[in-house]
């Protein structure tokens, strides 16, 4: 029997919902549902400098426009009280300590092995040790750092799969020891390749990187989605007949015929295209037999 994901998507409201963040939306929705499982959504907004609410309408947007509907949905700035319970709670265990400034710093944290769906088992090396111990878990300002919130989150809401692009990777690491302080299991985890435009990683800055520039374009959802789908997934058996995936072939297809990759994805503005003008075709064609049943 097939394991059910509880899986998330954690974009922060700090500006433009990209292109890589879709597409980890997409992969993690695909998880959850193809499971049986539960997709959250959770907004990072510890960071009070940069936040902004019209990208948290923006993220709404996005997500509405693809529709990945979720099962839950909440805020870390809403969870800042649970943050400092587990901090103090690990303060008492000895496993963290007040440091000079008042913030709260991971005692003789080490870096543990975890899986990837991908990649296999990950083993720590001395530089990973090195970023997990002694490692900020509260700022002196009373806000979380995103690795510690992130945890806390995680495992309050039982997720028990995290796929996220490969530039996390580190992350993991880090996040490996603060599972070790509350003695919590890892969930598994799978690192995506990531996009690449014209030959470099693709950023939020670059203009083909807003999800919501595509939508204003015209451009059909369902056809961004076979596209995202592309961009670091293949199925096992990658003929003429897996042209075109949509949503629901790809919930069938996605975990037990077919595997995430950890290779870049090349961004192909002319292959979107194809799949836009494919999706449309077949909707009209579709819309027109009904009319004609009609």
């Amino acid at each position: 029997m097939t394991k059910r994901f509880t899986t998330r998507i954690a974009p922060s409201p700090t500006g433009d919902f990209h292109l890589g963040t879709a597409r980890t939306a997409y992969f993690n929705w695909l998880a959850a549902r193809a499971s049986g499982g539960r997709f959250i959504l959770r907004i990072d907004d510890t960071d009070l400098a940069r936040n902004n609410e019209d990208s948290v309408r923006v993220i709404l947007e996005c997500m509405d426009w693809l529709g990945l509907d979720h099962d839950d949905m909440f805020r870390q700035s809403d969870r800042l009280a649970r943050y400092r319970e587990v901090a103090d709670a690990l303060i008492r265990d000895g496993k963290a300590i007040i440091a000079e400034n008042g913030g709260i710093v991971m005692r003789n944290g080490l870096a543990a092995s975890w899986t990837d769906l991908i990649g296999g088992t990950q083993a720590p090396g001395p530089k990973n040790h090195d970023l997990a111990s002694g490692q900020v878990l509260i700022k002196a300002d009373g806000m979380p750092v995103y690795h510690f919130a992130s945890v806390v989150d995680d495992i309050d809401s039982g997720v028990n799969l995290v796929i996220r692009g490969i530039d996390h990777h580190t992350n993991t690491f880090r996040h490996s020891a603060i599972y070790c302080a509350l003695d919590a299991p890892m969930p598994d985890f799978a690192h995506l390749g990531l996009i690449m435009l014209d030959g470099k990683k693709m950023s939020k800055r670059d203009d083909a990187a807003s999800l919501l520039s595509y939508r204003d374009a015209g451009v059909d959802p369902d056809a961004m989605l076979n596209f995202l789908l592309r961009l670091g997934w293949g199925p096992a058996r990658d003929d003429k007949s897996m042209a075109i995936i949509d949503r629901d072939r790809a919930l069938t297809l996605f975990l037990a015929e077919g595997r995430m990759r950890s290779s870049p994805a090349g961004f192909d503005t002319a292959k979107l295209a194809s799949f836009d003008r494919k999706y449309k075709s077949r909707k009209a064609a579709a819309a027109a037999s009904a009319e004609l049943s009609a």
